[in-house]
């Protein structure tokens, strides 16, 4: 196997990379700084050549890891995670991030070099592991068998994931204690960035309260979990469901065409921009956020909304910590699924203002590219002084 084309196609999955997107030149020195140190970062490249298009929260993200190092006095370079051109890594203090570069580093001599894996999601056997039970689960649902609908990892980048010096992980709970009870080093929380787009959203109110759930995702809809919540808009005519993925498989959007016809009770919408004004009146017309996902990392998609009060019904395979206003699934089901929609329905109208203030108050201070900046800085220092 081709090591470098192998890990650029399971990069290219976890991002779901179009052609149409692809990678642009690596950056050398990106603030045309003059420190002692210099920094690989492996990661993304197109944040600094593109406006942002809102579509996703790492183009903030790219942008808060190279100004984290600069402002720890390092200069930064910044290399795509699929990109394969001729590095010295002896030139570097430190390479951080994912990908072939990432790999790579491996193979060079110099293991004196501090390795900092950037961990976006779960770890790899976790990941393909509740990946396959996806497809496995909606084939014995629908008879359909739709492995492009999931993200699973057919190679290994199993120096950076098991023999990195330290690794920081978008995640807390579940997926955090999973990742720490493999990974011999120490690895660290960080929240993911939100984009803050929804901030200027009408503010939640008792009186407007709605019975309207929101999946906002972006690609991979079984790995997402979105079958389990079509499976309960089919058993809730009365309930109201909004779906707002960038594409949709074809197959999967005519097995749910009588929820998806104009006289179902779901509204589907695609590719749309999150600071668009269609994407803020759906965020408006809902109360709740919902992500069955079978795995995933703080996904953006559901940490958006929460910014702007909508109530939080997540798995435990989001990555969330526990709190009262996160309302995890018992189960990974659409029993499960249907017991949190009874809950947050049977709140009254003092505890669901409640909940929605807390939710928007912690997500807005927590998840902000501020404090995400401030957390990251904290992490590096203490580790890289």
């Amino acid at each position: 196997m081709n090591i470098k084309r192998s890990i650029g196609k399971r990069l290219h999955k976890m991002f779901g990379r179009k052609k149409k997107d692809q990678p642009v030149g690596p950056l050398t020195n990106l603030y045309q700084t003059n420190y002692d140190r210099t920094v690989l970062i492996s990661y993304l490249t197109t944040p600094f050549y593109k406006a942002n298009d809102f579509t996703h929260q790492n183009y903030l993200t790219s942008h808060i890891v190279a100004e984290s190092f600069s402002a720890l006095g390092y200069n930064v370079d910044v290399v795509d995670y699929s990109d394969s051109s001729e590095l010295n890594y002896d030139k570097y203090a430190v390479i951080f991030g994912m990908g072939k570069r990432m790999e790579q580093s491996f193979y060079e001599q110099n293991r004196l070099i501090p390795r900092v894996y950037f961990v976006t999601g779960a770890h790899d056997d976790l990941h393909n592991r509740m990946g396959l039970k996806s497809i496995k689960d909606f084939y014995a649902l629908s008879g359909l068998w739709l492995p492009e609908e999931t993200n699973i990892l057919t190679d290994s980048s199993y120096y950076t994931v098991f023999n990195a010096d330290f690794a920081i992980i978008f995640a807390r709970g579940y997926i955090y204690e999973d990742y720490k009870s493999r990974f011999e080093q120490e690895i660290f929380s960080l929240n993911n960035n939100i984009l803050n787009v929804f901030s200027d959203c009408k503010p939640k109110s008792a009186a407007g309260r709605s019975s309207g759930f929101l999946y906002l995702s972006g690609g991979k809809q079984l790995t997402k979990g979105l079958p389990l919540f079509l499976e309960v808009a089919r058993l809730h005519k009365d309930l109201k469901f909004y779906v707002v993925v960038p594409d949709l498989n074809q197959a999967l959007e005519d097995y749910y065409k009588d929820v998806f016809a104009p006289e179902g009770n779901v509204s589907l919408f695609k590719n749309l921009r999150m600071d668009g004004k269609e994407m803020k009146a759906i965020v408006e017309a809902c109360s709740y956020v919902v992500a069955p996902s079978y795995i995933d990392g703080l996904p953006g998609g559901t940490i958006e909304p929460m910014s702007a009060g909508l109530v939080p019904i997540v798995s435990r395979y989001c990555g969330f910590p526990k709190q009262d206003f996160i309302f995890e699934m018992e189960t990974l089901s659409v029993a499960g699924l249907q017991e949190m929609f009874a809950r947050v329905l049977a709140m009254d109208d003092e505890a669901y203002m409640n909940c929605s203030n807390a939710v928007k108050a912690y997500t807005q201070k927590n998840f902000s590219a501020a404090q995400v900046k401030e957390e990251l800085i904290e992490i590096l220092k203490a580790k890289l002084s």
